[in-house]
C-alpha cells in the first residue's frame, strides 16, 4: 500500500514537471517586472495587454507539452511595442547579450570591420557612415563616404534588401579584398577582421580654419565618456580653436552621467530630476563634480578635470541621435550655448531606464522615470532643430558632408558676431 501510494505521488510529480511552461514562467516574469518598474508617459495598461498577450502565448503553446521560453519571445516583443514607448524594448537572448557588451564595453562576439553602413536607395553598394576607432576599418584607411561595391571581387547584390547579409556571411577570419568607390576613385583596400572593441569613445579633429570638430558616437562608458569630453575640449582651447562642431549624429545614447558631465563643459552647470514610482532622485554635473542626491543627500560620484569652452558651437543631430545625446543637446540648447542642425532627433530625451535581464537571458529595457528640469516642467521627447536639414547620402557618397559644411557656414558667420557663446 505505502509502495503504491509512493508510486502515484511520483506520478503526480511527473506529470506536473512535464505540464511547467518555461514560456508561460518568461511571460508571466516579464509581466511582473513591468508593473512594478514602469513610470514613463505612455499608459501601461498592463492587466488589458497581460490578457490580450496571453491568449497570443496559448496559441503559440497549442501544440507543446512542455513550451519552450523562445515561444514567449515574439509574443513579448509585441506585447511592449503595443506599450508605445521607445525607451521600452524587449531583446532576445542574443540581442540582450549584445547591448550589454555595448553598455559595458566589451568587445564583439565575432569578427567584425569596424564600420557602419547605409544602403541608399538608387545609389550601388553600401555606404560607409562611420568608421570606428581601433577597428580593421580605420587602419585600412576607409572613410564617411566611401562605398564597397564588391569583396573578394565579387559585387554586392542588386537587391537592396540583400546587401548587408552578404557582407555578414564573408566577415570571418580571412582577409577581405574590398572594392570601394570614392568620390570619383575606385580603389581596392585589404581588412583583416577580428573582435574589436564595442566602446567608442569620443574624439577631437582641428581644421585648418580654426574650427574644432567634435565627434562622439556614444554615451557608454562610466566615468569615461564625459571627462574625456572634458580633455577634448582643453585640447581645443589650447590649440587655438576658434569654434566647434559637436557631432551626434548616430550617437544612440548611454549613461545619464556621462551627457550630464559632458555638458557641463559648455553649460557649467546641469541637471536632471527623475520621478520613477517609488522616490525622486537628482543628477547632475557643477563645480567639476558629477553627483547624485536622493533623500536629501549629496552623494558625489566623480570628479573631472573641468573644462569649460565659451566659443561658438553647433551640433549636428539627425534621427538616430537619441536618449543621452538628446539630453546632451537640449541642455546646450536651452542654454543659447549651441545652434542645433538637422533632423528632429529619436524622441526619448525625457525618460531615463533601466535594463533587466529575464531568467532565460533575454532582458528589457524599461523606462522607469520621468526627466524634469529645477522648477519641475518636463523636458521635451525630442530635439528640434534650429535649422532643420536632412541628410543627403548621395551627396556623402560624392565627398560632402552638407550637414557638416553648413554648420561651418553657420560658425563663420557667428564668429563675426561678439558676444556670441558667453552666456551662461
Amino acid at each position: 500500500m505505502l509502495k503504491r501510494g509512493f508510486w502515484g505521488f511520483g506520478l503526480l510529480l511527473w506529470l506536473g514537471l512535464g505540464l511547467a511552461s518555461p514560456a508561460q514562467d518568461l511571460f508571466d516574469e516579464a509581466n511582473r517586472l513591468l508593473h512594478t518598474y514602469y513610470g514613463g508617459f505612455a499608459q501601461l495598461r498592463a492587466e488589458e495587454l497581460r490578457s490580450k498577450y496571453q491568449l497570443e502565448l496559448d496559441k503559440a503553446c497549442a501544440q507543446e507539452v512542455a513550451c519552450p521560453a523562445q515561444r514567449a519571445h515574439p509574443v513579448l516583443h509585441a506585447l511592449v511595442s503595443e506599450i508605445g514607448d521607445r525607451h521600452t524594448r524587449y531583446f532576445t537572448p542574443e540581442e540582450y547579450a549584445e547591448i550589454q557588451r555595448r553598455l559595458s564595453g566589451g568587445n564583439s562576439s565575432r569578427p567584425q570591420l569596424g564600420v557602419q553602413l547605409q544602403v541608399v536607395p538608387g545609389l550601388e553598394g553600401l555606404l560607409v557612415v562611420e568608421v570606428l576607432s581601433e577597428t580593421p576599418a580605420e587602419e585600412a584607411g576607409l572613410r564617411r563616404g566611401d562605398r564597397i561595391l564588391a569583396i573578394n571581387g565579387v559585387p554586392l547584390p542588386l537587391a537592396e534588401a540583400e546587401r548587408l547579409g552578404f557582407l555578414r556571411e564573408r566577415v570571418g577570419e580571412a582577409p577581405l579584398t574590398l572594392t570601394i568607390q570614392r568620390a570619383q576613385v575606385r580603389l581596392q583596400v585589404v581588412l583583416y577582421p577580428r573582435i574589436i572593441p564595442l566602446r567608442q569613445l569620443p574624439k577631437l579633429s582641428l581644421r585648418p580654419d580654426g574650427v574644432a570638430v567634435l565627434r562622439i558616437p556614444s554615451f557608454s562608458g562610466y566615468q569615461q565618456v564625459g571627462p574625456r569630453i572634458h580633455t577634448l575640449v582643453q585640447q581645443a582651447q589650447l590649440a587655438g580653436a576658434r569654434a566647434m562642431v559637436v557631432d551626434l549624429r548616430n550617437n544612440g545614447g548611454g549613461l545619464l552621467s556621462e551627457c550630464l558631465v559632458g555638458a557641463g563643459a559648455f553649460v557649467g552647470e546641469t541637471y536632471r530630476r527623475l520621478q520613477d514610482n517609488l522616490r525622486v532622485s537628482e543628477q547632475g554635473y557643477q563645480d567639476g563634480y558629477y553627483y547624485y542626491r536622493a533623500g536629501g543627500r549629496d552623494r558625489p560620484q566623480y570628479q573631472v578635470a573641468a573644462a569649460r569652452w565659451s566659443g561658438p558651437v553647433v551640433v549636428l543631430v539627425n534621427e538616430r541621435t537619441a536618449s543621452c545625446a538628446e539630453y546632451f543637446t537640449l541642455d546646450l540648447q536651452e542654454n543659447g550655448r549651441a545652434l542645433v542642425v538637422g533632423q528632429p532627433t529619436a524622441g526619448v530625451g525625457n525618460t531615463a531606464t533601466i535594463f533587466l535581464r529575464l531568467s532565460d537571458g533575454s532582458g528589457l529595457q524599461i523606462t522607469t522615470a520621468k526627466a524634469q528640469r529645477k522648477d519641475g516642467s518636463f523636458y521635451p521627447e525630442r530635439v528640434i532643430p534650429d535649422l532643420i536639414l536632412a541628410e543627403d547620402w548621395q551627396a556623402l557618397a560624392e565627398g560632402r558632408d552638407l550637414l557638416l559644411e553648413k554648420a561651418l557656414e553657420l560658425l563663420g558667420g557667428l564668429q563675426e558676431a561678439p558676444g556670441y557663446g558667453l552666456k551662461g
